[in-house]
């Protein structure tokens, strides 16, 4: 099948972006027939027989957990028995923040990069354990340098950096490995926000030795909300301790795995980081977004069309002189730009809405991110930049 033909079948499956023109996978991506059917099945065999049939637990639901692990493992580069399923990015940040030995005068460590659900747990754990929170300026800074920066920042109480691997706030793709290895080198452990990363550039997790890494269903990956993955790297097993557990953590194979008098016996790899049930329509759709990515559409492609559509609409949007990309050249799939002074950012987002076109206004920055989803077409881009040229000018 050619590039194109390519293209078309997989734009064919996926029926909302013939609404609009949907430029805005960095909120939520959207979901492909495969998934929508098997939530439907899913949801409807719950209708018709209940929830009470526990054979389903056993025969279903928990080998689909099993497989679904499996899935987001072979995406991150890791082993299945390192993740642990999670309700979203938040959710996943949150277990690695509380989960730490925290002592009074540690410092956790934050980045002017980040999105309020990895800041709000750090600053509510400072809060709770009397630590102190470092915030290291990476916003203005070339992704090069920010390596150097974490190793001059960091001091000998550092104990987790919270950083993101592509910034929601300007689209910058951070060096992973090398922020990892000059955190490391300081004593300090690195959980990453990987919502705009899985699924929008190829992770490595394993090589890049990062320790924790939490990832959403619903953006790049083009799966159900309410579902996601935390890796936890497998030396980190024994340090990081489950914030809120329960039966899911439970390690199956011990008789009794728990009683009311102290036994507890977790699950021995990252499962002991789940706590309870997770709705199975969303495992279902997960499960079939992940193989629709991964069996029919394929990463390669999908990485190379991002990029290719990225950098069209880099230069498209860079010959209007009133827009202002700030994105960095080191990217993903976010371009976000800057509309002239004293432009209202959200007039022009409705103006943009009004035309058919949706897109992701950053308000406290009064600027636009554009998301290059890898079914978007170079005659969408064209749309979207002849509709700035009415809105704001040529």
């Amino acid at each position: 099948m050619t590039s194109n033909g390519h293209l078309q079948s997989v734009r064919a499956d996926l029926p909302a972006i013939h609404r609009y023109i949907y430029l805005n996978t960095g909120t939520c991506g959207p979901l492909p027939r495969p998934a929508i059917e098997a939530m439907a099945l899913q949801a409807q065999d719950e209708a018709d027989w209940g929830r009470i049939r526990f054979e389903v637990y056993e025969q279903e639901l928990w080998p689909k957990m099993a497989r679904l692990r499996a899935a987001f493992g072979r995406l991150m580069g890791v082993r299945p028995e390192e993740i642990a399923l999670s309700h979203n990015t938040t959710d996943g940040l949150n277990t690695a923040i509380w989960g730490q030995p925290w002592t009074a005068g540690d410092e956790i460590v934050v980045t002017d990069l980040e999105h309020e659900g990895g800041v709000m747990p750090a600053v509510l754990a400072a809060r709770k354990f009397g630590l102190k929170l470092r915030t290291l300026r990476l916003l203005d800074l070339p992704a090069d340098d920010m390596p150097n920066v974490v190793a001059d920042e960091l001091g000998p109480r550092s104990r987790l950096l919270i950083i993101s691997h592509v910034s929601w706030a300007n689209g910058v793709l951070v060096p992973l490995a090398q922020v990892v290895e000059a955190a490391h080198a300081r004593g300090c452990q690195v959980a990453v926000d990987g919502a705009q990363s899985a699924g929008a550039t190829p992770l490595a997790l394993a090589e890049s030795g990062v320790d924790y890494y939490a990832v959403p269903g619903q953006k790049w990956l083009c799966g159900p909300e309410g579902i996601g993955a935390l890796y936890v790297r497998r030396e980190r097993w024994d340090h990081l301790s489950p914030t809120y557990t329960g039966y899911y953590a439970l390690d199956e194979r011990a008789k009794p795995a728990w009683d009311c008098f102290g036994r507890l016996v977790l699950a021995p790899d990252a499962r002991r980081y789940e706590a309870s049930s997770i709705y199975h329509p969303a495992v279902s759709g997960m499960l079939a977004s992940l193989a629709w990515l991964e069996e029919k559409v394929g990463w390669e492609w999908i990485f190379a069309r991002m990029e290719r559509l990225r950098e069209y609409a880099r230069e498209r949007l860079s010959a209007n002189p009133h827009l202002s990309i700030f994105t960095p050249p080191q990217a993903a799939g976010l371009l976000h730009f800057y509309l002239p002074e004293g432009v209202d950012v959200a007039q022009v987002d409705a103006g943009l809405a009004a035309r058919g076109i949706r897109i992701r206004r950053i308000p406290h920055m009064n600027c636009l991110r554009l998301s290059t989803g890898f079914w978007n077409t170079e005659e969408e881009v064209d749309a979207l930049v002849e509709a700035l040229e009415e809105l704001v000018g040529r």
